[in-house]
């Protein structure tokens, strides 16, 4: 179980990679989509991270697009994978499972830790309508550490 400097931290983590990723300029994707924070659990591993609908993001039925749905899980498992182990971080598997159009207004994302290796971590997300808590999807991912030292081939022996 985690200490409560410990709990501090990871949220404090959490809070500060999605400022980070906002921080790019607009036309990056992260920026464009616009995740905010709204809670994490440390003893859980896991976050939730909310997404307003935008019109840009409506596919030819007024829903979200699936791409935009896909890059909403991947960028919040990706954001408690780096709060984790504050290593950057790659995504090298995802799986996704659409369960209902997104119509709404606004979606959480939660995200929980399935398993935290040297060089992978393993998590799984729904996201659910802010409104309704209906459940619109969910996904699987692998994300693969890239810390300077890996980026240097270091641990792949080169």
């Amino acid at each position: 179980m985690p200490s409560k400097s410990k709990s501090i931290d990871f949220e404090k983590n959490v809070k500060d990679i999605i400022s980070e990723i906002k921080g790019y300029g607009f036309g990056m994707l992260n920026d464009m989509i616009d995740p905010q924070f709204v809670d994490c659990d440390p003893e859980r591993m896991s976050c939730r991270v909310r997404f307003k609908k935008f019109k840009w993001e409506d596919n030819g039925r007024g829903e979200v697009h699936g791409g935009v749905i896909s890059a909403m899980m991947d960028t919040t498992m990706g954001i408690n994978a780096i709060a984790l182990t504050t290593d950057s971080v790659s995504t090298s598997d995802m799986t996704i499972s659409f369960l209902s159009p997104f119509r709404g207004k606004s979606f959480i994302v939660e995200s929980e830790a399935v398993q935290v290796g040297s060089r992978v971590i393993r998590l799984m997300a729904k996201a659910f309508d802010e409104e309704t808590g209906k459940c619109l999807a969910m996904s699987t991912g692998s994300f693969m550490h890239v810390n300077s030292d890996y980026a240097q081939g270091k641990q792949l022996g080169v």
